[in-house]
């Protein structure tokens, strides 16, 4: 679809994912075993054909450098996507966007979240409907929101909604929603558009929305079986599994080197986990490096992002996370809850350390604390 730009935006308020988005944008999360959530939003535009696609971010982060060299246009001079990082509440700069983009239609949705999306059914529906705007309403889980929504316009109604808020000195810290609720107020039409979506708002929401996608056969032959979406994370090969290694209803990626038990989990590329270890109900993101004789169970273990550096990032007969159920956390309970422990990046958990549930350790942290005193106890914190 030449016709058409796609403009993804970021939400606005990351801060409740801790270390998952501290220092990265969410589009440069790790998400379903082995993709990132950029990954979906440009699979959504490829495979839909659509001819331009901008994704805006408000974090500096490696995300540009991720999508030039992603791999359908990687090395091409004029890539179809393309990132632009930093402030994104100009309006004046929405406007020369539009003006160099040129197309006839316009799509504007939140895409720093992991989505399947077909936006050619989006187009037709929406040109079927002889509209000059229409606000669709995301229907996913079986329940319609306008939390989540997508903005088809032509040209001339963006450019007049952008016009009138230049006009009117409008502000606003997130100036595609403004657009979004400009054209609310001048009365389009709303309709509801069915997808495949996750909102990841806090670190339950991000445990559970892994293991749906990885347990829905659907979904899972879409990204898996189909090839329909690439990653850019970077791997070292197979997956090698030790002889006294067991797995039992896990995914183990690409890269990855198994010694212990893997038990209803999700291991991401590049992670190592040692012998005698057993890893349960959990999420190991890339290239963790887990020692031998420990227990980790229903825990999210953020990124190591120090691979050149051989360490540990939790060691040797660690106990980290139990088995409860409704924990929260003392210092973040909107954050985490439903006794889910979070390990952040590059954390240095020293050998026979023990981590109860629904705890944090902030990216970077644990040696210091873990050498005064072994026990972090249920619902507490290890922050600078």
């Amino acid at each position: 679809m030449n016709d058409v730009t796609i403009i993804s935006y970021p939400g606005t308020n990351n801060s409740s994912l801790l270390s998952l988005s501290g220092s990265r944008s969410k589009y440069m999360l790790p998400f379903g075993g082995k993709f990132r959530v950029v990954d979906f939003t440009i699979a959504n535009s490829i495979n839909s054909k659509v001819d331009k696609t901008i994704i805006y971010s408000d974090v500096e982060d490696d995300l540009g450098e991720y999508v030039e060299n992603y791999g359908p246009f990687e090395g091409m001079k004029f890539p179809p996507v393309r990132v632009i990082a930093g402030e994104y509440s100009n309006i004046r700069f929405c406007y020369n966007l539009i003006m160099d983009s040129n197309t006839d239609y316009y799509i504007i949705y939140n895409g720093d979240n992991p989505s399947i999306i077909d936006f050619s059914e989006l187009v037709r529906n929406f040109k079927s409907r002889r509209k000059t705007a229409v606000l669709y309403k995301l229907r996913f889980a079986k329940k319609a929101t306008m939390a989540y929504t997508i903005l088809i316009a032509n040209q001339k109604k963006i450019l007049e909604v952008v016009n009138a808020a230049i006009d009117e000195g409008r502000e606003s810290p997130n100036m595609f929603e403004m657009i979004i609720n400009m054209m609310l107020n001048r009365r389009i039409d709303i309709s509801v558009f069915d997808v495949q979506y996750w909102p990841l708002s806090n670190i339950p929401d991000y445990y559970f929305s892994n293991i749906e996608v990885l347990r829905n056969p659907d979904i899972f032959a879409f990204l898996y079986r189909g090839e329909r979406v690439a990653t850019k994370i970077q791997t070292s090969g197979i997956a090698r599994i030790g002889m006294n290694a067991r797995i039992v209803n896990s995914f183990i990626s690409d890269g990855c080197e198994i010694n212990g038990e893997v038990l209803n989990s999700i291991v991401f590329p590049g992670v190592r986990i040692g012998d005698w270890t057993v890893i349960r109900d959990s999420i190991i993101l890339p290239y963790v490096r887990i020692g031998s004789r420990s227990n980790i169970a229903k825990t999210v273990i953020d990124e190591n992002l120090n691979r050149e550096v051989e360490h540990l990032n939790i060691g040797n007969n660690c106990r980290v996370g139990s088995d409860g159920d409704q924990i929260k956390n003392n210092d973040f309970p909107r954050s985490i809850f439903k006794s889910i422990t979070l390990i952040g990046k590059d954390c240095d958990i020293p050998d026979g350390s023990a981590i109860g549930s629904a705890c944090y350790v902030s990216s970077g942290l644990g040696r210091d604390y873990f050498f005064k005193r072994k026990h972090l106890y249920d619902g507490l914190s290890v922050t600078e």
